[in-house]
């Protein structure tokens, strides 16, 4: 995911402490792309909003040349120092490609962080920059969850994400975009005459008003991530969410919020020991489709 630009995201902690994608997903995605063009290529893959490079990584075993943008400069400098590969970091906007020529890119992917975007500048953008064959695939997880042994728990962190009195009004304008399953990009891309348009979404379907009209799938298993974690690792991931340095610079008299709603869902567990393993379900949406078969 990308950062908005702000000194609240810390890349270090950031690149240690998110989920990876799983190995399937970009396999998955690349069978995609394939699958309605047998002569599709895979010259350049561009992701966008790469934030540390997390899923650029994935793609060089699949593409030619491989490109990430993102609009921090912190973020770009922890993507370049994490390469092995010849991944080239760009500067830029989501909105504005400017340095890609019109029908250049054959897959724009963009990991946790389309929510962010103007959503009909982005969709104009990657349809001028996908070849008539590419592909764009949006994917992303809204960090709440189902606790299989501890349900209980899962309001917890539910409040902490949503919540009116924690990070809920700390969240830039675009978070319900994720929250709500990509339904908003769904719908923009339909109304531009995208084609082959498929959404999943697990594990179940997220947006509050389903619509038959734009359809989602709920896959029997997780295919963006399934991040391992214990109470220790869920307290380091929930540190890397945007909002908390705000709330808590807010309410001093709080102390540290993540660090309470970790102890609260402990609590009501009724575990002690900050190592034991959960089995958690993570909500998570997949989208993938390709240009309009007339610009």
């Amino acid at each position: 995911m990308a950062s908005k630009g702000t000194p609240i995201y810390d890349p270090e902690n950031y690149q240690d402490n998110r989920p990876t994608y799983k190995p399937s997903l970009v396999s998955a995605i690349v069978a995609f792309h394939k699958k309605s063009n047998p002569n599709a290529q895979t010259d350049l893959a561009v992701d966008v909003a790469t934030g540390t490079g997390i899923f650029a990584r994935e793609l060089p075993r699949y593409f030619t040349k491989v490109v990430g943008t993102d609009i921090s400069a912190d973020m770009l400098s922890k993507a370049r120092a994490k390469s092995k590969s010849s991944i080239k970091y760009v500067q830029s906007s989501a909105e504005m490609l400017r340095f890609l020529g019109d029908k250049t890119v054959d897959l724009i992917t963009v990991a946790t962080g389309a929510h962010w975007f103007d959503i009909p500048r982005f969709v104009a953008e990657a349809k001028r920059v996908l070849k008539p064959t590419g592909t764009l695939a949006i994917f992303g997880y809204t960090g709440m969850a189902r606790f299989i042994k501890y349900p209980q728990c899962d309001m917890i962190l539910r409040d902490y994400a949503t919540g009116k009195d924690m990070l809920g009004p700390y969240w830039e304008a675009g978070r319900d975009v994720l929250v709500e399953g990509y339904v908003d990009y769904h719908k923009e891309l339909a109304k531009n005459g995208w084609s082959s348009i498929q959404r999943s979404s697990y594990p179940c379907v997220l947006e509050s008003a389903p619509s038959q009209f734009y359809p989602v799938h709920v896959p029997l298993e997780p295919n963006v991530v399934d991040f391992k974690v214990n109470w220790r690792k869920l307290r380091h991931f929930l540190s890397t969410w945007s909002p908390l340095e705000d709330y808590d610079r807010d309410h001093p008299e709080v102390g540290n919020l993540c660090d309470t709603t970790i102890d609260d869902m402990m609590l009501a567990a009724g575990v002690e020991n900050p190592d034991e393993d959960l089995k958690v379900d993570w909500e998570q949406t997949l989208l993938m489709c390709h240009p309009p078969k007339r610009s």
